[in-house]
Protein backbone atom coordinates (compact mmCIF):
# COMPACT_ATOMS: atom_id res chain seq x y z
CA UNK A 1 0.00 0.00 0.00
CA UNK A 2 1.68 3.20 -0.69
CA UNK A 3 2.01 6.31 1.35
CA UNK A 4 -1.10 8.32 -0.74
CA UNK A 5 -3.12 5.04 -0.22
CA UNK A 6 -2.38 4.70 3.40
CA UNK A 7 -3.51 8.93 4.06
CA UNK A 8 -6.78 7.58 2.09
CA UNK A 9 -7.42 5.37 4.35
CA UNK A 10 -6.66 7.22 7.65
CA UNK A 11 -8.99 9.95 6.13
CA UNK A 12 -11.66 7.73 5.69
CA UNK A 13 -11.24 5.86 9.10
CA UNK A 14 -11.19 8.84 11.17
CA UNK A 15 -14.15 9.95 9.46
CA UNK A 16 -15.81 7.04 10.39
CA UNK A 17 -14.51 7.44 14.08
CA UNK A 18 -16.22 10.88 13.91
CA UNK A 19 -19.49 9.18 12.60
CA UNK A 20 -19.51 6.95 15.19
CA UNK A 21 -18.95 9.38 18.08
CA UNK A 22 -21.65 11.73 17.33
CA UNK A 23 -24.18 8.71 16.62
CA UNK A 24 -23.37 6.97 20.13
CA UNK A 25 -23.33 10.79 21.53
CA UNK A 26 -26.56 11.54 19.84
CA UNK A 27 -27.94 7.81 21.49
CA UNK A 28 -26.60 9.07 24.57
CA UNK A 29 -28.60 12.42 24.06
CA UNK A 30 -31.90 10.75 22.82
CA UNK A 31 -31.61 8.04 25.68
CA UNK A 32 -31.00 10.15 28.33
CA UNK A 33 -33.38 13.09 27.43
CA UNK A 34 -30.71 16.16 27.70
CA UNK A 35 -30.53 18.63 25.03
CA UNK A 36 -34.16 19.06 24.52
CA UNK A 37 -34.14 15.23 22.59
CA UNK A 38 -37.59 13.04 23.85
CA UNK A 39 -36.37 10.50 25.55
CA UNK A 40 -36.83 6.73 24.38
CA UNK A 41 -40.23 5.65 23.25
CA UNK A 42 -40.87 2.80 25.31
CA UNK A 43 -39.64 -0.99 25.22
CA UNK A 44 -39.93 -1.64 21.51
CA UNK A 45 -37.34 1.40 20.85
CA UNK A 46 -34.95 0.50 23.63
CA UNK A 47 -35.21 -3.05 22.10
CA UNK A 48 -33.95 -1.34 18.87
CA UNK A 49 -31.08 0.62 20.47
CA UNK A 50 -29.71 -2.18 22.19
CA UNK A 51 -29.71 -4.60 19.08
CA UNK A 52 -27.85 -1.52 17.12
CA UNK A 53 -25.51 -1.07 20.52
CA UNK A 54 -24.59 -4.79 20.47
CA UNK A 55 -24.14 -4.89 16.54
CA UNK A 56 -21.69 -2.15 16.95
CA UNK A 57 -20.05 -3.83 19.81
CA UNK A 58 -19.50 -7.03 17.62
CA UNK A 59 -17.80 -5.22 15.05
CA UNK A 60 -15.39 -3.24 18.00
CA UNK A 61 -14.53 -6.47 18.79
CA UNK A 62 -13.88 -7.88 15.46
CA UNK A 63 -11.99 -4.71 14.55
CA UNK A 64 -9.13 -4.61 17.55
CA UNK A 65 -7.53 -7.72 17.29
CA UNK A 66 -6.86 -6.32 13.44
CA UNK A 67 -5.57 -2.65 14.53
CA UNK A 68 -3.33 -5.46 17.15
CA UNK A 69 -2.19 -7.14 13.81
CA UNK A 70 -1.60 -3.88 11.96
CA UNK A 71 0.39 -2.44 14.70
CA UNK A 72 2.58 -5.49 14.61
CA UNK A 73 2.82 -5.60 10.59
CA UNK A 74 4.03 -2.17 10.71
CA UNK A 75 6.55 -2.98 13.47
CA UNK A 76 8.01 -6.02 11.29
CA UNK A 77 8.19 -3.66 8.06
CA UNK A 78 9.96 -1.29 9.61
CA UNK A 79 7.33 1.40 9.41
CA UNK A 80 7.41 2.20 13.12
CA UNK A 81 10.10 4.67 14.99
CA UNK A 82 11.12 5.36 17.87
CA UNK A 83 14.13 8.30 18.53
CA UNK A 84 16.77 7.11 19.95
CA UNK A 85 16.23 9.57 22.84
CA UNK A 86 12.69 8.44 23.63
CA UNK A 87 14.66 4.22 24.39
CA UNK A 88 14.59 3.75 20.44
CA UNK A 89 13.89 -0.10 19.10
CA UNK A 90 13.38 -1.29 22.91
CA UNK A 91 10.98 1.40 23.98
CA UNK A 92 9.07 0.68 20.40
CA UNK A 93 8.67 -2.96 20.92
CA UNK A 94 7.54 -2.66 24.10
CA UNK A 95 5.18 -0.26 23.15
CA UNK A 96 3.85 -2.28 20.15
CA UNK A 97 3.44 -5.04 22.97
CA UNK A 98 1.83 -3.16 25.37
CA UNK A 99 -0.88 -2.03 22.96
CA UNK A 100 -1.90 -4.87 21.25
CA UNK A 101 -2.16 -6.53 24.84
CA UNK A 102 -4.31 -3.69 25.37
CA UNK A 103 -6.00 -4.53 22.28
CA UNK A 104 -6.37 -8.51 23.34
CA UNK A 105 -8.17 -7.46 26.66
CA UNK A 106 -10.37 -4.85 25.67
CA UNK A 107 -11.66 -7.41 23.17
CA UNK A 108 -12.16 -9.77 25.89
CA UNK A 109 -14.24 -6.95 27.55
CA UNK A 110 -15.86 -5.89 24.35
CA UNK A 111 -17.20 -9.46 23.25
CA UNK A 112 -18.41 -9.68 27.44
CA UNK A 113 -20.49 -6.25 26.60
CA UNK A 114 -22.01 -7.88 23.77
CA UNK A 115 -23.43 -10.76 26.14
CA UNK A 116 -24.56 -8.58 28.74
CA UNK A 117 -26.15 -6.66 25.26
CA UNK A 118 -27.93 -9.67 24.24
CA UNK A 119 -28.94 -10.40 27.31
CA UNK A 120 -30.49 -6.77 27.79
CA UNK A 121 -32.54 -6.80 24.62
CA UNK A 122 -33.69 -10.18 25.13
CA UNK A 123 -35.22 -8.51 28.85
CA UNK A 124 -36.30 -5.76 26.69
CA UNK A 125 -38.32 -7.88 24.15
CA UNK A 126 -40.14 -9.73 26.71
CA UNK A 127 -41.56 -6.21 27.73
CA UNK A 128 -42.54 -5.03 24.30
CA UNK A 129 -44.47 -7.91 23.24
Amino acid sequence: MDVSRNSEVAASCGGLAEQAQLATRGLYHRASGVDGETGIDGAAEIYQVLGSLKLLSQNVARSLPELGTWLERQLWLGNLDVPGDQGGYETLITSVFDATAALARAQEVTVRLCQELATAQAAAKELSY
